[in-house]
């Protein structure tokens, strides 16, 4: 063998077990990390409106670890009067050995009851979400785009609040966790739904202040028809046109209206479909 192959072989000798150690590099959970002392939690900080910084240094002098965080993983407050947050996402970190890692994750409160927590508090690990709370977590973890939706759905489980604070954008997607969590708590499935005002930052994080309430008409007509839409508060008082005199063709027709809430008194109202002057249809919602 002359120098040359002498060297190639040398050579991929020494990357083969150079790259050994990442192929081998083990994965453990949060939890089993810590638990083996691999793993320490320096400081979970909250830094802003639904963003939790978690900070964990490999005490390791040698060996690489994968961290594994899963949906459920909870985190107490320092503050006993703020809520403790829970974290949806899945995700799976490397950390280096002798090396500090602090990655941030949309988090969820689960005390709607309970004061929002302020930049720069402090949290602990807490035990992992049990039972209905893990299974909703584990749902709500392949959903993507739905953090209002989401903190909703958790308050329904912790908080047993109703289903109408489910509303997304996109219609399909809000069908489809108002299914979930309907199934999961047994609880019915919201005629309207409620898109609430946040609490700001250290005052309570469910307001009750609704901003918008999305509502819908759905009906057959025997013939085509010049229908007007309007919505009206307990004592009869129009409180907004949702649109006049449209034109709609005969057989069944479905359309969606938004109640602008923010400004008006708490209550009930309700949608009316006219046509020739009478009431057709009418939908009623509550702020």
């Amino acid at each position: 063998m002359n120098l040359r192959c002498i060297f190639l072989v040398l050579l991929a000798s020494s990357i083969t077990l150079q790259a050994a150690p990442d192929a081998n590099v083990k994965t453990l959970r949060l939890q089993d990390a810590i638990e083996q002392k691999i793993i320490v939690l320096s400081s979970v900080k909250y830094l802003a409106y639904q963003s939790l910084q978690i900070c964990l240094k490999n005490v390791h002098k040698r060996k690489d670890i994968k961290v594994h965080f899963s949906p459920g993983l909870q985190f107490a407050s320092k503050d006993t009067s703020e809520q403790d947050q829970i974290i949806l996402q899945k995700r799976t970190l490397l950390v280096k050995a002798g090396r500090s890692l602090s990655p941030t994750f949309v988090s969820y409160c689960t005390q709607a009851n309970y004061r929002s927590p302020k930049k720069g508090s402090l949290f602990g690990l807490k035990e992992n979400a049990q039972g209905k709370l893990f299974a909703l977590a584990g749902f709500l973890s392949t959903i993507k785009d739905s953090k209002y939706t989401a903190q909703h759905a958790v308050w329904t489980v912790t908080n047993n609040h109703d289903l109408k604070g489910l509303h997304h954008d996109d219609l399909k997607t809000a069908l489809k966790i108002q299914k979930f969590v309907a199934d999961l708590t047994q609880k019915p499935l919201p005629k309207y739904t409620i898109r609430y005002k946040d609490g700001r930052e250290s005052q309570v994080a469910f307001t009750g202040e609704a901003i918008l309430i999305y509502g819908q008409h759905e009906y057959i007509l025997t013939e085509d028809a010049v229908v007007t839409c309007q919505i009206f508060n307990e004592a009869g008082e129009m409180v907004q046109q949702v649109f006049k005199d449209m034109a709609q063709k005969g057989g069944k027709v479905r359309f969606s209206f938004k109640l602008k809430a923010l400004d008006l008194p708490k209550g009930k109202y309700v949608s009316k479909v006219f046509i020739d002057g009478k009431t057709f249809q009418e939908e009623w919602v509550e702020s």
